[in-house]
């Protein structure tokens, strides 16, 4: 109980003797500000007003100059963060600042996206070719540069093309091996020709005779 009591006496004590010299630093700080005042005041009548200004004047300036640096000192040693004589400002207690607003957005700044280039569309794959049904016989006419000596008709498997007689008479050699014939297509490799061209209605007019169609792919 003792120890208690002494230590309370012991705080009122010192918060006493810090408020008394809080006290003096203001007092201290209104008699430098009068004086400062002052002397200012005099300067101005000795040099501004040719020594006609009256004493009181002269007083009321150093009294106010005495206010305002009494009214600084005491905002200094009673403001914000006052616990000692002139303010103990504000830490962590670890000797180390607190962090900053940048320090935590560099802890948190995300890493840049990465954009995944764009795929590429896959690539249209070209059809096979039909198989040819019973009856069917598929042939490539040619055009342009790829004719030589009339000759219009590559059957598919032979490498030797045929003119218009050979494409005849190997049309009336599968007949007579008694292959059925209904319809004979062709297509082109490079130029196309029109329906109309001479190699394009020969064979067609003769295959209509056979009750057979010659028509494109």
């Amino acid at each position: 109980m003792m120890f208690l009591f002494a230590d309370a006496v012991t705080g009122m004590g010192e918060r006493l003797a810090v408020l008394v010299i809080k006290l003096l630093a203001v007092g201290g700080g209104f008699l430098f500000g009068y004086l400062i005042g002052l002397l200012v005041a005099r300067a101005l009548n000795r040099w501004a007003f040719a020594s006609k200004a009256p004493e009181a004047l002269k007083k009321l300036c150093a009294l106010v100059s005495g206010v305002l640096f009494a009214v600084l000192v005491a905002i200094v040693v009673f403001g914000e963060g006052g616990g000692g004589l002139f303010g103990s400002g504000k830490g962590t207690g670890d000797g180390t600042d607190p962090p900053s607003a940048t320090d935590k957005d560099k802890g948190t700044t995300e890493p840049p996206e990465v954009k995944e280039p764009p795929k590429k569309p896959p690539e249209k794959l070209k059809p096979p070719d039909p198989k040819p049904t019973p009856g069917d016989l598929r042939v490539t006419v040619l055009a342009g540069a790829e004719v030589r000596d009339g000759r219009f008709y590559l059957f598919d498997g032979d490498a030797q093309p045929k003119t218009l007689a050979e494409f005849k008479d190997a049309i009336l050699a599968r007949q007579k091996e008694g292959k059925p014939l209904k319809d004979v297509y062709y297509r082109f490799r490079a130029d196309a020709l029109s329906a109309e061209h001479p190699a394009i209605r020969g064979p067609q007019l003769w295959l209509d005779t056979l009750k057979v169609s010659f028509r494109p792919e």
